[in-house]
């Protein structure tokens, strides 16, 4: 049993690394790992959770359906985790994340974060996401120390340059222009495939008039998403009704992202 139980424990922190890296193949391999371990334990709550947040990441590379299955997968794979344990902070903060990033449902989100928090005031990635959420919202007075207290609880997380990733979108509601610079180059420093911060990066540098730096990160970002345009973005871009939205085509535009 204890045998069992580490392997299945290795094979959830592979699964986890693994659709982190931002890479097709390396998700695909993810994706088999939490559907063996689902498949093996069907009351496995973390890996139900786990493989919601994969579906969403397939969104946020571009790489997902455009039914909006990915959206229902997410959904059922992490109320199936939350029945099994009511209490799992993970669980509930991950549900926030796909009713934020795909269902656009932000008091909803809100509330899965509040609750994760009030079970667990250390979860690192109900910090993160209520950072994200508060920063779509040009909320920085808020966004900025909650993406501050998710940074200092995960400082050698496996997914580091995701938290920074999504510090950096958080700091784009602040007042300090070099910040998301400087959260997203670090990112890229540990991983160059992650789509979203490039595109943050595209915007940092075009909000503080680097415009020369914005288009080459542009040209990146083409690269790394060849099919992206502004209507895609547009589409699934969680604050599309928040006050980031403009100023964020019209960065993406000027780097060279096609309209259509």
């Amino acid at each position: 049993a204890l045998a069992m139980a580490v392997n299945e424990a290795w094979a959830m922190l592979a699964a986890i690394t693994l659709m982190h890296r931002a890479a097709r193949e390396d998700s695909a391999r993810a994706q088999v790992l939490l559907e063996h371990l689902c498949e093996r334990d069907p009351r496995h709550a973390a890996a139900r959770a786990w493989l919601a947040k994969w579906h969403v990441l397939q969104v946020v590379q571009g790489w997902a359906p455009a039914d909006g299955s990915s959206e229902r997968r997410a959904l059922d794979e992490v109320h199936r985790a939350l029945d099994i344990n009511p209490g799992s902070s993970l669980a509930l903060t991950l549900r926030g994340l796909v009713r934020a990033y795909l269902g656009k449902d932000f008091d909803a989100a809100g509330r899965d974060y509040a609750e994760a928090l009030d079970l667990n005031p250390n979860e690192p990635l109900a910090w993160l996401f209520h950072a994200t959420l508060t920063g779509w919202q040009g909320r920085g007075g808020v966004a900025v120390p909650a993406s501050e207290r998710a940074l200092s609880l995960s400082p050698l997380d496996p997914m580091k340059y995701f938290f920074d990733s999504l510090a950096a979108t958080a700091a784009l509601s602040g007042q300090d222009a070099e910040r998301p610079i400087r959260l997203a180059r670090r990112s890229l420093r540990q991983n160059r495939l992650h789509a979203s911060t490039w595109r943050t990066l595209v915007f940092a540098l075009d909000r503080a008039g680097r415009a020369d730096e914005a288009r080459e990160a542009g040209e990146d970002l083409m690269r790394v998403e060849p099919g992206l345009t502004l209507t895609r973005f547009a589409e699934r871009f969680p604050g599309r009704d928040g006050p980031l939205m403009g100023p964020w085509l019209a960065a993406l535009e000027r780097a060279g992202v096609p309209r259509h």
